[in-house]
């Protein structure tokens, strides 16, 4: 449900920082106006595609798309929106601090919930391969069982298997 909210909030927050940019724009230096430029435009693009995965791994309950939902938020997102936040001679505006922490504690959550989701998706697969390994064996005791009691169905089983 946070991705959600997330999700609904992520226009507000580009609106957010393309406003504090422009109106930072003049009172920063050459190297901060750069790296404030560059941070917020990795940190815009890398939530986008964050809050993609983290929709498609849930729906689909695609592991993959939730494993790389997990890692963008822990690797990318939490330090760079930490580092956006904190930073002082970036003149952060009174409504970038509202919007980054409350990045942060959606991303908090949406960790924490993901490594339940992907926990429980991982019992389901291994349950649906025990499920199968089982259901091989029972059926290659079936023609087992049958081979030994029709010697013909087991000539038979024996050329099947030397086709393959």
């Amino acid at each position: 449900m946070s991705i959600y909210f997330n999700l609904c909030m992520y226009p507000m927050h580009l609106i957010n920082l393309c406003l504090s940019l422009y109106f930072k724009h003049k009172l920063l230096s050459l190297t901060y106006q750069v790296i404030a430029f560059s941070a917020s435009l990795v940190h815009v693009g890398s939530e986008g595609v964050r809050l993609g995965l983290g929709f498609y791994g849930n729906l689909a309950e695609n592991m993959s798309a939730l494993f790389g939902f997990l890692i963008t938020t822990i690797i990318i997102q939490i330090p760079l929106t930490v580092f956006l936040a904190v930073n002082g001679a970036f003149l952060n505006l009174p409504l970038e601090y509202v919007f980054y922490t409350l990045i942060v504690i959606f991303s908090a959550f949406q960790t924490v919930f993901a490594i339940q989701a992907l926990m429980k998706t991982a019992e389901r697969e291994v349950a649906k391969y025990i499920n199968k390994i089982q259901l091989e064996t029972v059926t290659a005791e079936v023609e087992a069982t049958a081979a030994i009691k029709s010697p013909k169905s087991a000539r038979k089983l024996v050329k099947l298997q030397d086709e393959k």
